[in-house]
């Protein structure tokens, strides 16, 4: 019997300043307190810690928040539960493919299901180079 990979980091952090932005991983919250200091620290050089007073919930796998260092720059910050997103996508995509019959509609999906795709992709690439 093949085993599922599970993930190794659920949650994705994604932090910028001066106009650079950087990502970190962490299992869970806790260990996100750990994670994300040290990494503003190896991107920026710059000496933070993380409290979970100033995170705000945006939705059930997204929160927002701003790092304050000790020299008083401001970073802020997006966390974002992975698991979550994916089956998401996974629920969407699975809704467009999967009709009944034979045939290529079928294992593919039809026009609309690559249509879909290619929106997916633009704009990933507009949030990354915006």
């Amino acid at each position: 019997m093949k085993s599922r990979k599970k993930w190794v980091n659920d949650l994705a952090c994604t932090f910028s300043y001066n106009g650079k932005t950087k990502r970190c991983f962490a299992k869970d919250m806790n260990r996100m307190k750990l994670r994300l200091p040290d990494a503003v620290y190896r991107a920026f050089y710059l000496q933070t810690t993380m409290i979970m007073d100033d995170l705000s919930q945006i939705s059930n796998s997204e929160w927002h928040g701003v790092l304050n260092t000790l020299c008083g720059k401001r970073i802020q910050y997006r966390i974002i539960d992975r698991k979550d997103r994916i089956k998401e996508a996974a629920r969407l995509l699975g809704q467009i493919g999967g009709q009944a019959g034979r045939g290529k509609k079928k294992v593919r999906g039809d026009s609309n299901y690559y249509q879909l795709l290619r929106l997916k992709g633009l704009e990933k690439r507009r949030k990354k180079h915006a």
